[in-house]
């Protein structure tokens, strides 16, 4: 017997469904055109495009897969099969577990589930060597309830472009500073196939997040032309002055801020990103407004200096936002609080905005104190964000937990609580131990993520340089998506042993005890606020013991579908982390 499944024929994702469906069936289900004849029909109720519910409801002889979008009716197909034995453990077919007789039914199905979570996404880059990896996180996104697939940049076309490309060469945009080597064709070419990677998250119903750092390419050209300057000239005008991070000097890149004080420059600015949304408003639901990446690089003239650098950012965010209010009502703008508009402004730049979301990216997160915990911090040293002292690279100093909590307090004290925020974080991104051990046991991420009411945060977005899934058993991506979407779902011990036991089987209390060792050896190492090469005999005892567990890796053996591999990969690249930290002791000593 086949079970007749009917999707809207207008509904991509509902049809993509239905295939799903069929495909993990294996005969037990075949599509319909009529509404009347089907079993089980998929349902878009169109209610939210942002807020994520769904429903499996029997009713009449026939199984409705409802969601607030097409999107959560999608997380509702996905359920409905972990009902009969299918689960989906880490991208690709590997991670799935597909039961091999399941007696699928339609009846007696009454479940309704909501997310706790606004944002639960993953930013991604996806090496283009290997798309399908790619396109295997994002089908594991929607299968774990994940909503926002954000790709930073934008495509081959990009704001100010008539004004950036200088002879025949566009800048280097923040996430092109790794191609910089590369020519602008094999860049074209590189971009052209990440663009493949948004298409698909679009199939499955992904939000969309586009944008990032690179927001001003082309205004020191475009404000050249404005006073008959040449491109270099208009360049050397606005570039950052003073006591600047060495990257803001680069004389064609977006990796910069550039001097913000007069109006002209701040219209220009606002002109190109408008612009660029009216051609590309369709391609996102987000757009990330950030300015250039990297820390103590604000211009130190005397006007620039005279308020907070967050007053120049959210002149021009508040512009655009305006204009978007009236004219793309749909496409929600992302302010950002990370590293140059960490200091608070000094006044309300977002009051009578609702197309707002906050981003406060904590770079250095400390996962082993709550974002809030005053004792969070580095001693005898204050960062001072106006006068570009936000690091201190000579002496290891850099802002943790605490500073960031204290930027985003002081903003919510100018802006108010209503504006949802979510954390821009880097728990799977960092190859070094200050992450690493939450692949091992993830109850410090758990408690982390209780937080997440009491300090006025709407969820996530997790930033992964590559595609890449987080190893060695995709503890944390399959962990925080159960987690963001069931905040009640959050026993880090169950969690775990749910997982090994599916993906482990009988070797699964084997491979809980090798990670229960390796965890407590990494964070028996410390808090990791300091880099390895300041800290000589914590990193010698993370070697000794990173051996040790060489050996006791070794002693485990072969694990089912050889996913030994990917514990000794995650070993490897502690032990690179360590030993390149010794490198440096040695040759300081």
């Amino acid at each position: 017997m086949s079970y007749k499944v009917y999707a809207p024929a207008e509904k991509a994702v509902l049809q993509l469904g239905a295939d799903e469906l069929i495909a993990c069936g294996k005969g037990a289900f075949v599509k319909c055109d009529s509404e009347k004849e089907a079993e089980i029909l998929l349902v878009s109720e169109e209610s939210s495009k942002f807020m994520d519910s769904f429903s499996l409801k029997s009713e009449g002889g026939k199984l409705y897969i409802r969601g607030s979008n097409c999107r959560s009716v999608l997380y509702g197909i996905f359920e409905y099969l972990r009902h009969f034995g299918f689960d989906f453990l880490y991208p690709g077919k590997e991670g799935e577990i597909i039961p091999e007789d399941p007696a699928f039914t339609t009846d007696g199905f009454n479940i309704t589930e909501s997310a706790d979570r606004q944002f639960r996404g993953i930013a991604a880059a996806p090496d283009v060597e290997n798309l399908q990896e790619g396109y295997d996180l994002i089908r594991f996104m929607v299968q774990n309830k994940y909503n926002i697939f954000f790709m930073e940049g934008f495509d081959v076309e990009r704001p100010g472009d008539n004004y950036s490309i200088v002879d025949g060469v566009p800048p280097l945009q923040h996430v092109e500073y790794l191609l910089k080597d590369k020519s602008w064709e094999e860049r074209r070419e590189i971009a052209l196939k990440r663009k493949t990677m948004v298409e698909y998250a679009r199939k499955y119903g992904l939000l969309i997040e586009r944008g990032g750092h690179g927001w001003n390419y082309g205004v020191p050209e475009h404000y050249a032309a404005n006073h008959g300057l040449t491109p270099e000239q208009g360049r050397r005008e606005l570039q950052a002055k003073g006591k600047v991070n060495e990257q803001a000097l680069v004389a064609v890149s977006t990796w910069f801020q550039i001097c913000l004080c007069r109006e002209e420059v701040r219209n220009i600015y606002v002109e190109h990103i408008i612009t660029y949304l009216k051609e590309h408003h369709h391609e996102m639901d987000i757009a990330a407004i950030w300015l250039g990446d990297g820390y103590d690089n604000k211009c130190q003239c005397p006007e620039c200096l005279k308020v907070p650098f967050s007053n120049w950012y959210l002149d021009i965010f508040r512009k655009v936002a305006l204009w978007a209010q009236r004219e793309l009502p749909e496409l929600k703008l992302e302010c950002i609080m990370y590293f140059e508009t960490l200091e608070k402004p000094a006044s309300n730049f977002l009051e009578g905005l609702d197309n707002v979301i906050l981003n406060l990216a904590v770079w250095r997160h400390c996962y082993f104190h709550a974002l809030d915990d005053e004792n969070c911090r580095l001693p005898g040293w204050t960062p001072d964000y106006r006068n570009n002292a936000s690091h201190d690279d000579a002496n290891d100093m850099r802002i943790i937990n605490f500073d960031h909590y204290s930027a985003y307090a002081g903003w919510r004290k100018v802006v108010g609580e209503k504006i949802p925020c979510l954390l821009f974080n880097y728990i799977t991104h960092i190859q070094e131990p200050d992450r690493r051990y939450m692949s091992y046991d993830m109850t410090y991420l758990c408690s982390y993520f209780n937080d997440f009411d009491r300090l006025n945060f709407a969820g996530m977005v997790d930033c992964q340089c590559h595609s890449s899934w987080d190893k060695p058993a995709n503890l944390q991506l399959y962990g925080a998506g159960r987690v963001l979407w069931n905040k009640n779902d959050n026993d880090a011990q169950k969690i775990r042993k749910e997982l090994f036991e599916k993906l482990f089987g009988e070797r699964a209390a084997e491979v809980t005890a090798y990670c229960d060792s390796m965890y407590k050896l990494i964070v028996s190492c410390g808090n990791y606020h300091h880099s390895l090469h300041f800290t000589p005999e914590k990193t010698r005892v993370l070697k000794k013991g990173l051996t040790e567990m060489g050996s006791r890796l070794a002693a485990l053996g072969p694990l089912p579908r050889g996913r030994e591999g990917y514990f000794k990969e995650s070993l490897a690249g502690l032990m690179a982390s360590v030993d390149e930290a010794l490198k440096k002791i040695s040759s300081h000593s």
